[in-house]
């Protein structure tokens, strides 16, 4: 250490002898510096800066021009050299900026701003920071800070956040650190009024009103006014002046005494008044009898309600009318609503195969061939009744077709022909022969989509359904002869329904009451003169709680079902290859997927009322312009406009 000093003292001497003075030696880092330049070129400046501290600089060309006179009288250290030296370059509009280890630029101020850090590592560098304010505006403040910054330095105000951004020298900022804790406090004031005869909600509404100015809304206005109803008191905080003003207001309203009036004329505007009077009564039954027990006048109460308006008519004590208003208040709240949307995804797929070879030997008339046939009751045609109808030697056979049973059967086996049929047949003299060989294959899919969906009050019940009511016989009687006829008939309801409570919580959560029925006709039977209908329902009946939003599976069915159904001759159906011919196979497959899917969102104001129609309404919109129908001059929009005389959803 002692030998890099008297280096630097050889090069000073060397370079500059009248600017810097050698001092005596003391300490690890002796102050052994003492500056002198007068009226000297800046550069002569950096350069002998730069051989005392080791630093290295880059100048900017307009700091060349400048000249400075910088004394000291007592020795500095090498870092008070280095502050020294960056106080001139302040002084002459320039600052130095670290570029690297041991590395500054020196450019003029107004470049240096940009070039700001976060952290101060000399109070004559710019440095950058945040202020964040808690009680005034940010706007505000900038622009009284603004003067009192240097004259380069920068002050942002960000009033999405209300912070302040200031660029400034790092020895100014603990001054504006102070100033701003002193600006930015919280000057409003709280107070809190007991009432005695006006209720707090509407003392409240009358001081708030009265304390915001016309054309604005109350949040750009420093005051509240908050009601409590269990103490009948207000709590005010704000401006000292406002505050005060509403003390002198509450009281003078709250001076008249109320002692007389005793009845109150309540409209409703969500509530049923027919609901609330049993509650009033039973609440002013309680309030009657714990007065009486205190030895008070006897004053009963009365309830009514007028129903055209559904407003609630009370005449009781102040102490009981005012409870009740405070009652009525609280229950007299919009209640929330719910969309319940219900998707129900079924999807099946059926697959059946059969493959079957009849075939008939007979002898006719005298003939002694034996009567050999196969015939399975899955096949059609059925080869018996051709025979039949085709043979002469039958005992129904008179010669006309009308009178032969065989020739409707035949027909009517000929009516049920599906798949492939290929057969052959005759008559060889007596003989009587024929085959015939079927083949089917039976292939359905579907794939059906429902999406119910209704809205309802919180704690309301909501029935949806879409579908038809069909005519199904429940008895039937004939008189003496089937004269008179007499048959009653029930109709039942038949497609998409939907059923649903819901009950909100106070965490969100949405419990459901649901019953949900899908139903279908799956086929006629007829038997004799009367038809029976076979109806598909798939139903579900639960209670589930869903988060709002949320989509939950309330249930469904996963189901195969595979049958095999073969008909053969004993013994030679068995044979390996040659059975074929004396057997009729059939094979179903049968695949069912049921899901059904729920999803509750709650509607608790037109906001939210507003956003679940649009999303309805635009999708049937887009459904309109994909199908080319949106384009013609009977669009959706229009139609709305037309009847509704509103334009429709956005």
């Amino acid at each position: 250490m002692k030998l890099k000093s008297v280096l630097s003292a050889a090069l000073l001497a060397a370079t500059a002898p009248n600017a810097f003075a050698l001092a005596g030696e003391s300490g690890p880092e002796p102050s052994r510096h003492i500056m002198n330049f007068d009226d000297v070129e800046l550069s002569a400046l950096i350069a002998d800066v730069s051989t005392v501290t080791g630093y290295t600089f880059i100048v900017h060309p307009d700091a060349r021009t400048k000249r400075v006179t910088v004394s000291s009288s007592t020795p500095l250290t090498r870092d008070q050299v280095f502050d020294v030296f960056l106080s001139a370059l302040r002084v002459h509009g320039f600052t130095a900026v670290p570029a690297g280890r041991s590395t500054y630029r020196i450019v003029p101020e107004r470049q240096a701003v940009s070039d700001a850090s976060t952290s101060a590592s000399d109070a004559n560098t710019f440095t950058t920071e945040i202020f964040a304010l808690k009680h005034s505006s940010a706007r505000d403040v900038a622009a009284v800070i603004k003067p009192l910054i240097a004259e380069q330095g920068q002050v942002v105000a960000n009033n999405a956040s209300n912070t302040l951004v200031v660029v400034d020298y790092a020895s100014n900022l603990p001054r504006l650190r102070t100033m701003l804790e002193q600006i930015d406090s919280d000057p409003s004031v709280t107070q809190t009024i007991s009432l005695k005869n006006i209720p707090a909600r509407e003392m409240a509404t009358i001081l708030t009103s009265l304390s915001v100015p016309p054309g604005e809304n109350s949040y750009s206005v420093d005051f509240q006014a908050v009601a409590s109803d269990t103490g009948n008191a207000i709590v005010l905080k704000g401006d000292e002046a406002l505050v005060k003003r509403a003390i002198e207001v509450s009281r003078e309203l709250d001076s008249h005494d109320r002692t007389e009036d005793t009845l109150r004329v309540i409209p409703l505007n969500n509530a049923n008044a027919v609901d609330l009077v049993p509650v009033l009564q039973q609440m002013a039954g309680a309030m009657d009898a714990r007065r009486a027990a205190g030895g008070e006048p006897d004053a009963s109460t009365t309830i009514a309600h007028h129903e055209s308006t559904n407003s609630l008519v009370i005449s009781a004590p102040p102490e009981t009318l005012s409870a009740l208003e405070r009652i009525v208040t609280d229950l007299d709240r919009r209640r929330s609503q719910v969309l319940v949307e219900a998707i129900i995804v079924e999807m099946s797929d059926d697959t059946a195969r059969e493959l079957g070879l009849q075939f008939l030997v007979s002898g006719t008339n005298d003939s002694t061939v034996p009567f050999v046939s196969t015939n399975y009751s899955r096949s059609a045609p059925s080869m018996l009744a051709l025979a039949g109808a085709l043979s002469s030697n039958t005992p129904f056979n008179t010669g006309t077709a009308e009178t032969n049973p065989f020739a409707e059967a035949a027909v009517n086996s000929l009516l049920g022909l599906s798949g492939l049929s290929i057969g052959v047949g005759g008559q060889d003299g007596d003989t009587l022969f024929g085959a015939i060989l079927t083949a089917v294959e039976n292939d359905t899919q579907s794939r059906i989509l429902s999406k119910p969906f209704n809205m309802t009050l919180d704690n309301g019940t909501s029935s949806l359904l879409v579908g038809q009511e069909v005519p199904v016989a429940t008895g039937e009687v004939l008189g003496n002869a089937n004269t008179n006829p007499f048959r009653t008939v029930e109709r039942r309801d038949v497609g998409v329904g939907l059923d649903v409570t819901p009950r909100i919580s106070n965490d969100d959560t949405i419990r459901l009451d649901i019953t949900q029925e899908v139903s279908n006709i799956a086929q006629a039977i007829t038997t004799g003169s009367s038809t029976d209908l076979i109806f598909n329902t798939r139903k579900i009946s639960t209670s589930v709680i869903a988060d709002n939003g949320e989509i939950i599976v309330l249930g469904g069915l996963v189901e195969q079902t595979e049958s095999v159904t073969n008909e053969k001759v004993p013994v030679l159906g068995d044979i390996p290859v040659a059975g074929r011919l004396f057997r009729s196979e059939g094979k179903g497959l049968g695949r069912t997927n049921l899901m059904v899917f729920i999803r509750p969102t709650i509607v608790r104001n037109r906001d939210d009322a507003r956003a679940a129609t649009s999303r309805s309404y635009r999708y049937l919109r887009a459904q309109e312009l994909w199908t080319g129908e949106g384009d013609s001059g009977e669009s959706l929009d229009r139609f709305v406009n037309q009847v509704l005389g509103s334009p429709p959803p956005q």
